[in-house]
């Protein structure tokens, strides 16, 4: 009858070993899955940097060339473009380029910031993840040392 009691106990404990190990590796697997996603969302939020400041740079120029033509048409037609309402057209215009220019600039980066927002919150759920691993793969071996001598 001993026997079978230690045998139970030494089945308890090891049941209770392999749930610890399995608890660990699962954790394991969620904080790699995590920062795998997060390195992800950090590589998007680049590409959102990298695609604003393209866009911005585009419309500039787009912009430009739009004021160059504006110029030219009003040079062409004898207008003084550097006083009165010529000038004051061509001060509204670059003004309102700009601001549209800003904007793209914003937007991406409002999207790359969302992106690492993601990236942190991932980053946060792969270690959170590792750690209740922890905490599992001791409740297991104390619910089997419990079980074993209890």
């Amino acid at each position: 009858m001993a026997l079978a009691t230690s045998t139970v106990a030494a089945l308890s404990l090891a049941a209770s070993a392999v749930g610890a190990f399995g608890a660990i590796q699962q954790g394991q697997a969620a904080s790699k899955q995590a920062n795998f996603q997060a390195a992800v969302a950090q590589q998007q939020a680049e590409r959102e940097r990298l695609q604003a400041a393209s866009d911005e740079q585009d419309y500039r120029r787009k912009q430009s060339r739009l004021m160059a033509s504006k110029r030219a048409v009003g040079g062409a037609s004898g207008v003084d473009t550097t006083t009165g309402s010529p000038l004051f057209t061509s001060e509204d215009f670059a003004g309102e380029a700009e601001l549209n220019a800003l904007r793209i600039r914003n937007g991406g980066e409002v999207r790359a910031n969302r992106a690492e927002q993601f990236a942190e919150l991932k980053r946060a759920q792969g270690s959170s993840a590792k750690t209740g691993s922890y905490f599992r793969a001791g409740a297991s071996l104390l619910q089997g040392v419990s079980n074993a001598y209890g």
